[in-house]
């Protein structure tokens, strides 16, 4: 039986060959004409499935740059079908690998670079609401199942962050650690980066999308004379002059 063996692994290695070296285009024209559309669209598409480029790449409308990619054909001892992506723009850069699981979840990890803020309420489908600066990430792992954060590792800063919609309002510099706790629910740590208003907060979200968010801020002397105003209408002052808030719900 061990010639049967070497032949089943043989064919398997020459069937894997000849699936990644399939050019991305035609293979990009088989899945769209399979699921009618695409989430993403671009301009160009060359190489092959192993490795190649798109320009002008955009998801749901949302312009991310350049993307150019290199399948990791090891990552299929462990079950997923895995690509180290890069992602170039004028102002946006990102480096990592994005992995689809065999349970239909998505793995990203080593993710590291910069995207502009104002892309986030578009992918989250947040249309009444508008934010400026950049978003910095250094995220370890980010694991999402079922369209839902279930696991991350890293840290995400918001520079020069600004609320445009519904109202205007500036903040000082913010940073996120993502980490696990004990029973599997992810938690996000929230400080400020220094500056006159100090925010301290904390999110716990489960894998079932609910989430709760606690946290207190307090404007300094020179702090948007907005963001006093805005606090108000969603969060209990406090007698030191700092703001109480307490959110709860599902995503």
């Amino acid at each position: 039986m061990r010639w049967w063996s070497y032949l089943l692994i043989g064919l398997g290695a020459y069937l894997l060959f000849m699936l990644i070296e399939l050019p991305a285009q035609h293979v990009l024209g088989w899945i769209s004409s399979e699921t009618n559309k695409l989430p993403f669209s671009f301009s160009t598409v060359t190489g092959t499935l192993r490795k190649g480029k798109a320009e002008d790449v955009s998801y749901q409308g949302i312009p991310l740059g350049g993307l150019r990619w290199r399948f990791k054909p090891s990552d299929l001892l462990t079950g997923s079908i895995s690509f180290d992506i890069k992602i170039r723009d004028e102002e946006q850069s990102i480096d990592g690998r994005i992995a689809r699981t065999l349970g239909g979840g998505y793995q990203l990890e080593a993710i590291k670079g910069q995207i502009l803020a104002t892309i986030i309420p578009k992918i989250l489908d947040l249309s009444q609401v508008g934010i400026n600066g950049k978003i910095d990430l250094d995220l370890n792992h980010l694991t999402i199942e079922n369209q839902r954060i279930i696991s991350a590792d890293g840290q995400i800063k918001w520079l020069n962050p600004a609320l445009v919609q519904p109202f205007k309002l500036k903040l000082g510099n913010l940073n996120a650690d993502l980490t696990m706790d004990e029973q599997d629910n992810v938690k996000v740590k929230i400080k400020d980066l220094g500056g006159a208003t100090s925010v301290d907060g904390e999110l716990s979200l489960t894998r079932e999308g609910n989430f709760n968010l606690n946290g207190t801020i307090k404007p300094g002397a020179d702090a948007d004379p907005g963001l006093s105003s805005a606090l108000k209408a969603i969060a209990k002052p406090q007698k030191d002059g700092s703001f109480l808030l307490s959110f709860s719900g599902n995503l």
